[in-house]
């Protein structure tokens, strides 16, 4: 003849101990196992026969326990049975089938709320369970023979305590670890960028490729950035970066400036006062000979080039 027994027990977790934690030891079925002070063996196995539907495709183990039935490890012995384990959101059920007509449903549950949350209800007949902050509950339903089920219900509370309290220690482990790899990782990561801003640093300022006389208005090796003002009468401009007071340093390469679509053809020199148009520099006419003033035709639109003298011509010619 068997007994049913309900019983469930509450354990207020400490506070630093977050609830996803405390669900992932409960998922790992081997550590869980392993943290009952009963069991001595386990390996996974496949579900008996009288497994129902909804059991059979859940995870089985094969564990063996060790017993003392008296007082002082007098009298001990080992028990094999089955047991499922089925993951939940927030925690674990297992299905335990023994010999002599043990059957033990239970259920593992992470409740409460963590600092921040809203406060969960709690339910009625919990006296144990906190107001605020996690609490581990155990759901027990077995069924015993009537003749063993107080000293079955005394072991079984006797080994989840224990549980319990290992199940807590390696939560606080588990947290303690993940705090250390987030601090490491951390670390790490600002070492590699104070690094990579370092090379950055190192490499983004290379030797500059013009000096400050190669602007627009200081020369250069390019004509058409040299400025008639800047030039001595005679001077060759393609002289001016041979020389050693306005030249950049040795170690300066120095590039074909290209053609850039809008630019003044090679010729034209570009007017001092900002604004002004480019002034036609004739291969043949230096540039002290220039006449003040002067514009080459291409520059003046056509409504203007009727009026337009040129000073090489005399008037007559003109008319």
């Amino acid at each position: 003849m068997s007994k049913r027994s309900v019983f469930t027990t509450v354990t207020p977790l400490p506070h630093y101990i977050t609830r996803e934690t405390v669900v992932e030891t409960l998922h790992n079925h081997s550590e869980m196992i392993e943290l009952n002070p009963l069991v001595i063996h386990h390996a996974r196995c496949k579900p008996p026969p009288v497994a129902p539907p909804d059991e059979f495709h859940c995870i089985w183990y094969e564990l063996t326990d060790k017993i003392s039935y008296l007082p002082g490890g007098v009298l001990t012995g080992n028990v094999n049975y089955k047991a499922c384990f089925y993951d939940l959101p927030r925690g674990l059920q297992t299905h335990v089938y023994a010999s002599a007509g043990l059957d033990i449903r239970d259920k593992w549950s992470v409740c409460g709320n963590m600092p921040g949350e809203p406060r969960e209800p709690v339910e009625l007949g919990l006296v144990d369970a906190p107001r605020e902050g996690l609490y581990l509950r155990e759901d027990v339903d077995m069924r015993c023979n009537i003749v063993m089920t107080n000293f079955v219900k005394k072991t079984l509370k006797r080994a989840h305590a224990v549980l319990v309290e290992r199940l807590i220690m390696k939560a606080d482990i588990l947290k303690e670890r993940a705090e250390r790899s987030n601090s490491t990782l951390q670390r790490e990561g600002s070492l590699r960028a104070f690094s990579t801003y370092s090379a950055y640093s190192t490499n983004s300022h290379p030797q500059p490729i013009f000096s400050a006389t190669s602007s627009e208005f200081g020369g250069g090796s390019d004509p058409r950035l040299q400025h008639p003002a800047s030039l001595t009468p005679g001077e060759d401009p393609s002289t001016r970066r041979s020389s050693g007071s306005h030249g950049p340093p040795n170690s300066v390469k120095m590039v074909n400036i290209p053609e850039v679509p809008g630019s003044p053809p090679p010729g034209y020199q570009l007017d001092p006062s900002v604004g002004s148009r480019p002034v036609w520099q004739s291969p043949t006419l230096r540039i002290s000979e220039v006449p003040t003033g002067y514009k080459h035709p291409e520059l003046v639109p056509e409504p203007l080039k009727r009026n337009q003298i040129d000073p090489r011509q005399g008037i007559h010619e003109m008319e």
